[in-house]
């Protein structure tokens, strides 16, 4: 500014300066036209040496003097409020240019590419010239992903207050979430003192602004979209007024737009990354499926990008039923461990069906229990977890964690984590499909070779006792035989039959076992009786097997069939010798154990690998070797023991050593077990 600019910038001074210059100016012009009407009047030899005349000039002149000094006064005012008036509108219109230029500065500042922290650092630069140097100034940016504002700059005397905060939608000021982030529509409060009720519950909600005696929140809005808020307040009161907030408001118009762009590219640049992380695990499931490989792969990249202490995939059907089926862990940090029970975190958006971020679980009250006060037991210090659902239904969670500090989940971050769970879906959900195709061949392949097995065993079996029946018949069509021999060969044809009867039995039974259409008669039936009797079946046609009795006396009764349990008892005893070629003793011991009744059948037969241990227990499963191919059998034996000792509540198993034996375990409920549980004539259970 220009050395008579700043001269004209001091023009207004007090009232009495103007009067005191004025009163002096009035009369020194006075007195000096006095002077010289006085030297006019003795030159001209108008002046009377009268005492009386001279009296009468002096009151005129002092008339003259007070009527001069009154006009200059009023003069003096006139000025005054002239000079006033002047300056006022000089200065409006520099304050004006200076807005101006203010925000040409800032529209120029802000034409080129910046991040949000540039954005701020230009506009509170600008905008704290516009206000008193008592107002503080903070620019918050609102995620809409997150629901959440950010801090971006502060600027003022309380800026440390305001620096580095965040605000959750949900959790701020109710006031000021109504006005600004519903309405979008200014919060003003120009003196807190004057509205007591507001700013009390305002300030409780939000305590770093609790000093405030001036508080106002603009929002930013940029093509319908709410970018983020301009929070002002002042400790003097009404420094912030409508008049004194339009200015920033304007200037709020062109950050907003700036803010917007710069979210905009942000954002743009995120969904690039996430879309190629996303393309990249949706590639690695579709080259795979394998579900162990698909986690490792995306689970891995997806900690390492996000730069995460953790990252955890937990599966289960319900929030109570999570656990860990898969952990990745940066370096030094002590893994969860695989089957451990999901994080809090994680179960909490289970619960909801939504993603849920934790800046800091310690100070986050949906989680503060006292059980768990040690970060590490609920998962970490920040986490963020979002559910994965396949179908409507909970499969599992996808849950990354910050263990040893706080952290704000950004809106990207949020972004990244959804999608690559929704791929995760996609993968699982390929994996299952997979899986359940992979199960069918396999049971189809099963059933195949269980046919193959059936016709194999049945013709086999079926063709002995039929190939005897044949010839023995034949025999006594076309030989003449004595009354002996036709009675002889009428009994080997008897036997013959009554084993092709049992084999159809056996099957027909096992079916009806199978299928639920078994019926059990049930009685109290003494276990020691019936291993006894079974016993003595057995001895006169295994004079090589000797069987010894170890019966438990205090066994007592259980509830059961009779005819049934006698089959089961028949089966292991006939298996126990036919796969004792050498013969050997077989042990058949009963004991008590708790509410069920124990009983061991034990051979020194050649013995069964462990990996058949299971299979002998289906339909037509037998231990093919060399050893075993002339061991004549259905293989429905077992399957029928395992099905009626399920019937009967119980379980069955086999241990064996190839060699040396092998023990068959049958277990049921005593009596008054079975009666509590509701096994006495109970309709038989479903077997599948």
């Amino acid at each position: 500014m220009s050395r008579q600019g700043r001269k004209m910038r001091k023009l207004p001074r007090s009232l009495h300066f103007y009067v005191a210059a004025s009163t002096f100016y009035a009369a020194l012009v006075f007195f000096v036209v006095q002077y010289i009407y006085t030297i006019q009047l003795a030159e001209s030899g108008l002046i009377v040496a009268r005492h009386d005349t001279e009296d009468i000039l002096a009151s005129i002149q002092l008339v003259s003097f007070v009527v001069w000094l009154g006009i200059s006064l009023i003069a003096a005012v006139v000025m005054h409020r002239l000079a006033r008036a002047l300056a006022s509108a000089r200065s409006a219109e520099e304050h004006r240019q200076q807005e101006l230029g203010s925000i040409f500065g800032l529209s120029a500042a802000l034409a080129g590419p910046l991040d949000l922290e540039d954005i701020g650092r230009q506009f509170l630069g600008a905008v704290r010239n516009a206000l008193d140097a008592s107002v503080t100034v903070a620019l918050i940016v609102y995620d809409d992903v997150l629901e959440a504002f950010r801090t971006v700059g502060a600027e003022g005397p309380d800026a440390d207050q305001l620096r580095g905060e965040a605000y959750s939608a949900v959790t701020l000021a109710a006031a000021i979430r109504t006005r600004v982030i519903d309405h979008r529509q200014p919060f003003l409060v120009p003196d807190t003192a004057a509205n007591p009720e507001t700013w009390t519950k305002l300030s409780q909600e939000m305590p770093q602004v609790a000093r405030a005696a001036s508080f106002a929140a603009l929002p930013l809005v940029s093509r319908d979209r709410l970018v983020g808020a301009l929070l002002l307040m002042s400790d003097r009161a009404r420094a912030l007024i409508a008049d004194r907030v339009q200015m920033p408001m304007i200037m709020g118009q062109y950050v907003a737009g700036s803010i917007h762009s710069a979210l905009s590219v942000s954002e743009a640049e995120a969904r690039a990354e996430r879309e190629a992380l996303v393309n990249r695990v949706a590639q690695r499931a579709r080259a795979s499926l394998d579900p162990d490989e698909i986690l490792r792969g995306t689970v891995d990249e997806l900690g390492r990008v996000l730069g995460v202490s953790r990252a955890i995939v937990s599966s289960g059907v319900s929030e109570d039923d999570l656990n860990v089926s898969y952990e990745w862990a940066a370096p030094g940090v002590i893994p969860v461990g695989r089957g451990a029970r999901s994080i809090p975190v994680a179960q909490f958006a289970a619960r909801l069906g939504r993603t849920v971020v934790v800046t800091d679980i310690r100070h986050d009250r949906r989680f503060a229990e006292p059980a768990t006060k040690d970060p590490r037991q609920r998962g970490g210090v920040a986490v963020a977890a979002t559910p994965i659902r396949v179908g409507g239904q909970l499969k599992g969670a996808l849950a990354l964690s910050q263990i040893d500090r706080p952290r704000e989940w950004s809106a990207n971050d949020v972004r990244l984590i959804e999608a690559v769970a929704d791929e995760l879906r996609v993968a699982i959900t390929s994996a299952e499909a997979f899986e359940q195709q992979r199960r069918a061949v396999a049971e189809l392949e099963r059933l195949n070779r269980a046919k193959s097995d059936f016709v194999s065993i049945v013709s086999h079996e079926f063709r002995t006792p039929l190939t005897g029946i044949q010839g023995f018949s034949e025999m006594m069509t076309n030989e003449d035989l004595t009354l002996a021999e036709m009675r002889e060969y009428a009994g080997d044809i008897n036997k013959d039959a009554q084993r092709l009867n049992r084999m159809i039995n056996e099957m027909l039974d096992l079916d009806k076992m199978e299928s639920g259409r078994m019926q059990l008669h049930h009685e109290p039936v003494d276990l020691n009786t019936i291993a006894a009797e079974s016993a003595d079946r057995v001895r006169p046609n295994a004079p090589a097997h000797p069987v010894t009795l170890r019966l438990d006396p205090a066994l007592g009764t259980i509830m059961g069939d009779r005819d049934k349990l006698t089959q089961v008892l028949a089966n292991l005893l006939n298996n126990a010798v036919k796969y004792s070629p050498n013969g050997g003793e077989i042990v058949v011991s009963t004991r008590v154990e708790g509410a069920a009744a124990h009983l061991v059948v034990r051979d020194h037969g050649m013995g069964i690998p462990n990996e058949a241990l299971e299979t002998i227990f289906e339909r037509y499963g037998r231990v093919e070797s060399r050893a075993t191919r002339y061991i004549r059998g259905t293989g429905l034996g077992l399957p029928i023991v395992r099905q009626i000792v399920q019937l009967h509540g119980g379980t069955v198993w086999a241990e064996s050593t190839v060699g040396e034996g092998s023990l068959f375990h049958v277990t049921l409920p005593l009596a008054a077990a079975a009666e509590l549980s509701g096994v006495a004539g109970a309709a038989p259970p479903r077997v599948s």
